[in-house]
């Protein structure tokens, strides 16, 4: 008997190792599908954004972190993923900054609704590291709508550190000083 109950505990276990393996294929599909689709797609940008967004960069021991955060919602959309990546930067050995893909949390937002213990956000981002102050941000969005089907939203950024550098001007005995600092 207890032969028979070790053996059903190893077959458990055994096949739950086979749907984590099953479960991480089926998201590394859909991310080689979505960077696919950011590629090919590169000139098709959705002119009908259903959400806001915000973009973020700032510059840290010669490299340039950015943030790309989409908030207030005008329509229901729930697991939310989301890539932001410079397709100049695409390596088979880096995952791109993404959302909602590999992790188990899924992400929804509803218009006017906030109930972060429910899943329900005001807003979600990813960030990256880039080595370049000026690159093209290809980021894709994709959510179920409230009939459950697949929306993509694709939008693109013209990123450039010198629009997120702060300029401080002082006067010192008629002279002018200029510091750059990186925005906060």
């Amino acid at each position: 008997m207890k032969k028979i109950g070790f053996l059903l505990c190893l077959s458990l276990i055994l096949s739950g190792c086979n749907n984590s393996k099953r479960e991480f294929e089926e998201q590394r599909q859909k991310y080689e599908n979505y960077m696919e689709l950011i590629i090919d797609n590169s000139k098709q940008i959705t002119t009908n954004v259903p959400f806001n967004w915000e973009f973020n960069m700032t510059e840290s021991e010669g490299k340039y972190i950015y943030e790309v955060i989409i908030s207030k919602p005008l329509v229901e959309m729930s697991d939310i993923q989301m890539i932001a990546v410079d397709i100049e930067q695409i390596s088979e050995s880096e995952i791109a900054p993404n959302l909602g893909l590999f992790e188990e949390e899924r992400y929804n937002m509803i218009p006017n609704q906030i109930c972060v213990e429910k899943g329900y956000y005001p807003g979600i981002g990813v960030n990256g590291i880039s080595n370049s102050d000026k690159f093209i941000l290809n980021c894709l969005v994709v959510y179920k709508d409230r009939k459950q089907s697949d929306n993509y939203v694709y939008f693109i950024i013209n990123a450039d550190y010198d629009d997120f550098k702060v300029k401080e001007v002082t006067k010192d005995e008629n002279k002018e000083v200029t510091n750059d600092e990186g925005k906060q």
